[in-house]
């Protein structure tokens, strides 16, 4: 009797261990609290940090801010008011200033840490953005978006209140640009203005026709002031047309003066996110080389405020640079950049140049760094969790895990981690490509797969939790799904990224078909009957390219999913809006360059027959909708099979809870039915 009770527990309590798990579902996945905007106490014992979380039922987001210790991971939360708190930064061990909507317009708080007490700081006409405080905690400086022909905040309230007033319904355009991703300028400019501890705002220190922050390209923060608050530096494009400039330069102006000295004039290149030296006698800051081209490689540069003199520290350094800190006695810069999947945290020092790894396959962001220089501190993430606060020791590099935020809600689920897989692929050069298996993976059965591409085109596919595209998720329905960095991905060397451009249905559409290939003959458990493809913005221009090119393929796809892709390469750049970006990828204008027809999706119309789903949201004004809705109108005056997810309140992502559930949901469908 003994013998069999042991038979059968052994028999069973395996499958009642395994069913314990269970697949990931767009709830878990979209539910997660998002981490971000992290800042160290002083004493270097504590992070706060805010965290961002949907509500499906109100259908919005809520974000609040936490506060963890550094050696225990214990997590309080600080704030329990309505609207959106954000943006904590310490003033003190036992202070931080925050950004709230509690009021209704977005307003400078601080808390004490001990007493919990909070004071508004700030109450300015419409609110404020981000801000950074004065060295000495004088006052602060802050983001407001205003008419550059007026000279205060309150005048050009004024001027907006008049227009508003005249009941007229049109909006004038004067210059390009009028609007960038998903808002219209209306004539309105990015300045940065000086306020006391009071909160009354006072200077405009980026006065003129011109944005601070620059209306795209920008870095991690472009504005701050020197230790010793004497010198602010600012980051703004002067070129007569921004709309085909990527000419970001760096601006230092003595905070008691209104004289400008343009640091960065000499490249015609991107220039931003200036970083002061702990002595204030350097500036570090990322500069791209090439003008016109927004995915050069980033390189750090440090400009000596004496001499006036700058060197490229990372001329030597493969990589193409993400964000940079320095250590606190300024020998060194701690930086982050992508390479291959991951996003690794390295450490230059200057006085050489020799670059040090410090943290390896990771996927690092929000980079920061104790006051003692013994640990750095940032978020990290993967494909099987979202974003957590880590910290490693710099000597002895030992990475550890500060907080589990999300813990209760993946500890219950079946998420297979990510496999890296290499090919041949354009020109015979080798191609990495991810792939994820899914949960509760049987090596014996057959699975159908997703074949996903990414947008950018210069962007990558990494071991990241993405709550647009997901690949946990996809794979939950139990769908392999494979992601191919292409010719054209970060994370592979500036070569690699470049190959890309001037050849968009060239050489990465070769890495397509040959991956695909790859991907079927290699691993038996993917049905080669069963395969479907989905992409986003480039990765969209590219299902369109496969549309009418998938006779190339060896193996068929069953469906389509075409989120706000390019389907009409010369009217994409008569309603875009950074046509730098086009002029470059496409080697000049629909005048004088023949690429708009050769990789023009629309041209091979007379070709398409798999089935596709179209998305598009209205506010995307980078891929404009009239590019969905001409891809759907060609698809249904053809007679072929497809549907159309038109969000008006959507842009290039969508991003409201309901309307993010609903793609979901419609992805699948569309999978599963064709694949039937």
């Amino acid at each position: 009797m003994k013998k069999l009770l042991i038979v059968i527990l052994v028999i069973f309590i395996p499958i009642f261990i395994f069913a314990e798990k269970r697949a990931l579902k767009f709830e878990d996945m979209f539910k997660a609290g998002r981490l971000g905007s992290i800042s160290l106490s002083p004493d270097g014992l504590k992070v706060a940090f805010h965290v961002k979380a949907p509500d499906l039922e109100k259908n919005k987001y809520k974000t609040d801010l936490y506060i963890a210790d550094l050696r225990t991971g214990e997590t309080q939360k600080l704030t329990t008011s309505e609207g959106n708190n954000m943006s904590p930064v310490f003033r003190s061990n036992s202070e931080i200033s925050f950004i709230s909507t509690r009021d209704g317009d977005p307003q400078l708080f601080s808390m004490d840490l001990v007493s919990k007490k909070e004071v508004k700081l700030s109450d300015v006409p419409g609110g404020i953005g981000d801000y950074s405080w004065i060295p000495d905690n004088s006052g602060f400086v802050f983001q407001k978006d205003i008419f550059p022909c007026k000279d205060t905040i309150e005048k050009s309230i004024e001027k907006e209140k008049k227009i508003e007033d005249r009941g007229v319904d049109v909006k004038v355009l004067n210059s390009l640009m009028y609007r960038v991703w998903n808002s219209w300028r209306d004539g309105k400019r990015s300045h940065i203005f000086l306020a006391d501890n009071s909160g009354k705002s006072g200077k405009d220190m980026t006065p003129g026709n011109f944005d601070t922050p620059p209306l795209d390209l920008g870095g991690q923060k472009d504005f701050t002031f020197s230790p010793d608050g004497k010198v602010f530096a600012f980051v703004k494009n002067t070129d007569k047309m921004v709309a085909i400039s990527t000419n970001n330069d760096i601006f230092l102006k003595r905070s008691d003066s209104n004289e400008e000295k343009n640091i960065t004039q000499q490249n015609r290149g991107s220039d931003v996110n200036p970083v002061f030296s702990p002595n204030g006698e350097k500036l570090a800051y990322v500069s791209m080389e090439r003008e016109g081209f927004e995915a050069d490689k980033h390189n750090i540069f440090i400009y000596d405020l004496k001499s006036g003199k700058s060197k490229n520290l990372t001329s030597g350094f493969k990589y193409s640079i993400n964000e940079f800190i320095f250590s606190p006695g300024g020998s060194y810069i701690y930086f982050t950049a992508s390479e291959s999947i991951f996003v690794p945290v390295y450490r230059l020092r200057i006085r050489d140049k020799r670059v040090d790894k410090i943290a390896g396959n990771i996927y690092a962001s929000d980079l920061n760094i104790t006051k003692n220089g013994k640990y750095l501190v940032f978020l990290n993430q993967s494909v099987s969790f979202p974003k957590d606060i880590f910290k490693v020791k710099i000597r002895g590099r030992k990475i550890s895990r500060v907080t589990s935020f999300n813990r209760e809600i993946f500890d219950g689920i079946d998420m297979n981690p990510v496999e890296r897989f290499v090919f041949s692929g354009a020109g015979d050069e080798k191609v990495e490509g991810l792939l994820i298996k899914p949960p509760f993976f049987d090596p014996d059965k057959k699975y159908p797969m997703v074949f996903l591409i990414h947008g950018g085109p210069q962007g990558a596919w990494g071991d990241d939790f993405h709550y647009r595209w997901n690949m946990s998720l996809f794979a939950s329905p139990g769908y392999v799904v494979a992601a191919i960095n292409f010719h054209g991905s970060r994370g592979y060397g500036q070569d690699f990224t470049d190959a890309v451009s001037k050849d968009w249905g060239g050489a990465p559409f070769i890495d397509m078909v040959k991956g695909q290939q790859y991907l079927v003959e290699n691993y038996k458990f993917i049905d080669e009957n069963k395969i479907v493809a989905a992409g986003a913005s480039y990765g969209g221009f590219m299902i369109n390219w496969i549309a009418g090119n998938y006779d190339k393929f060896k193996y068929p796809f069953r469906c389509l999913v075409s989120h706000d892709g390019i389907f009409d390469s010369r009217s994409m750049y008569y309603s875009t809006e950074e046509l730098w970006f086009e002029e470059w990828e496409y080697g000049g204008t629909p005048w004088n360059s023949d690429l708009y027809e050769k990789f023009n999706p629309s041209r091979f119309v007379e070709k398409f027959k798999i089935p596709m789903l179209i998305i598009h949201g209205e506010k995307d004004f980078r891929v404009p909708v009239s590019q969905g809705i001409m891809l759907f109108t060609a698809y249904q005056r053809r007679g072929i099979k497809s549907k159309m997810l038109y969000f008006p309140n959507e842009d290039h992502f969508v991003q409201k809870p309901k309307n993010a559930q609903f793609w979901w949901s419609s992805v699948f469908k569309w999978f599963e039915e064709n694949i039937k």
